[in-house]
């Protein structure tokens, strides 16, 4: 399974860095494709995204760890795409890493695309 990941720093402190990307609601805010992050219970999330001309929808696994600042999420219906992001102190900042496991990869250059927007996007976010 292909692994795809990007580390940025933010002049936000760890603490306040995985406040704000753990809120669910934040999502459609730094995650480049999706469009719509509603939680539906413990854990989990109804997501919309637009990837690569296509509309998609589904539920998703979202687990947050305050005490360790990690975040973990994957599909519900396929083992083939799950992620975690993990927030670390980083001088006065803070340390954000975002991991990708895709089971089909598609277009790696548009993965990789995405995640790059998506890094700018936090790096905004957080500043």
């Amino acid at each position: 399974m292909p692994e795809f990941e990007r580390t940025t720093t933010v002049p936000a402190s760890p603490d306040d860095a995985f406040r704000v990307l753990a809120d669910p609601r934040n999502l459609p805010r730094y995650v480049a494709t999706m469009t719509t992050s509603e939680p539906t219970g413990a854990d989990r999330l109804h997501v919309a995204a637009d990837v690569e001309g296509r509309h998609e929808e589904g539920d998703a696994r979202f687990r947050a760890d305050r005490e360790q600042r990690r975040m973990e999420w994957g599909g519900e219906s396929s083992r083939g795409y799950r992620g975690w992001i993990q927030v670390a102190g980083a001088g006065d900042g803070a340390s954000v890493t975002i991991h990708l496991f895709v089971e089909h990869t598609g277009d790696e250059e548009e993965i990789n695309r995405v995640l790059d927007e998506s890094v700018g996007n936090i790096r905004r976010l957080l500043s």
